[in-house]
């Protein structure tokens, strides 16, 4: 383990060292930690927690939104801390562990490729943060029905509760949010649909589907 501060020590040490978690304090002297975790998120793919004594909806949301994979608390339990950082270990993991094979997707609006963790639609290229990437795997993988909240909230964080499930949300905003790629109000195509009170579902733009 290794700890820094100011925040430029960590983000060269972050991209020198390539650490396997990243937590990060949002209450740091002369810098905003929020921009801090864009940094980072520009420069690796390393999964990011957030330590914070701000926990409100708009502060979890904001994080998220700048690129964080998990969001906890102050004060928490050593233990509790413990358990995020391996389920997010077994999410950075889980690709390399299981040889899963590449996954594509591709209609003539948008294309996934998920080896290279981008998007690119409309001629703009968007990469996609670790969370991203495993949460359109797992909906790729079950197109023909959705992924629940209780299967996708355990497999990133470990646990099914509200701040757990209010996370889910905000990356699959994040997601639709993209440039507007995956909810594209010029093509009238919703890509992640919101199947209410069950989870997830991907669908795929049909082709010659009005624009």
């Amino acid at each position: 383990m290794k700890c820094f501060q100011p925040p430029p020590d960590g983000i060269r040490v972050a991209y020198e060292a390539h650490p396997d978690v990243i937590l990060l304090d949002i209450m740091m002297p002369e810098t905003d930690g929020f921009d801090t975790c864009y940094n980072l998120r520009r420069m690796t793919n390393t999964p990011i927690l957030i330590l914070t004594a701000l926990s409100t909806e708009n502060d979890v949301i904001r994080g998220l939104y700048q690129g964080a994979d998990d969001f906890l608390s102050k004060p928490f339990r050593h233990d509790v801390l413990d358990a995020r950082i391996r389920a997010l270990l077994r999410q950075a993991r889980a690709p390399q562990a299981q040889q899963v094979k590449s996954i594509q997707y591709s209609d003539d609006v948008m294309s996934i490729d998920l080896d290279s963790q981008y998007i690119l639609s409309l001629g703009k290229k968007q990469k996609l943060t670790p969370t991203e990437r495993d949460l359109l795997k797992i909906l790729l993988n079950s197109v023909d029905r959705s992924a629940t909240y209780q299967e996708l909230a355990m497999r990133f964080w470990g646990r099914y509760d509200q701040r757990a499930k209010e996370s889910l949300a905000v990356h699959v905003t994040s997601l639709r949010k993209k440039k507007r790629i995956l909810c594209d109000a010029l093509y009238d195509h919703e890509y992640i649909q919101n199947q209410w009170g069950v989870g997830y579902l991907f669908v795929p733009r049909k082709s010659g589907e009005p624009q």
